[in-house]
């Protein structure tokens, strides 16, 4: 009874094998370019920050926020989406860069080789304040038992 159970997985594996050389020859010849997925994980980076930025801002050439207490600007420089004061480098080789609003959330749009891209990165929203701070109103009322 082993003896044929190993029989049938020898076939079933056989019969398989060409099914997924044909597989593995149609994923390899898939063009695959790592400028894309780097430039969606980086942008992945950008949401993250911009998630707990606030004050935010912007117009067609330039995003501004505040994060951390420090004012930032998102802006293209140089064929690059580079993020100042400092330089953190979001996209590179970028021929055309733009911010737009749609609704209720900021998208960049940028365009790579002939090829346009959309890509959403924060809330229009967001969180408008004029700074993280002890709170410095003269009448303010303790909201604990604090005496």
């Amino acid at each position: 009874m082993s003896m044929i159970r190993n029989i049938a997985g020898l076939l079933i594996i056989l019969t398989l094998l060409p099914i997924s050389m044909c597989g593995f020859s149609f994923v390899s010849s898939m063009p695959f370019s790592y400028t894309e997925v780097f430039d969606e994980l980086s942008l992945h980076q950008l949401r993250e920050s911009m998630l707990i930025s606030y004050d935010l801002s912007f117009d067609q050439n330039a995003l501004y926020f505040s994060l951390h207490n420090k004012d930032f600007i998102l802006s293209k420089v140089n064929d690059k989406l580079i993020l100042h004061p400092g330089t953190q480098i979001f996209l590179a080789d970028v021929d055309e860069l733009h911010f737009e609003e749609r609704g209720s959330v900021i998208y960049v749009c940028y365009r790579k080789k002939d090829k346009e891209y959309e890509r959403a990165i924060a809330s229009a929203r967001g969180f408008y304040l004029d700074r993280f701070s002890d709170c410095d109103v003269r009448d303010d009322v303790a909201d604990r038992d604090e005496e």
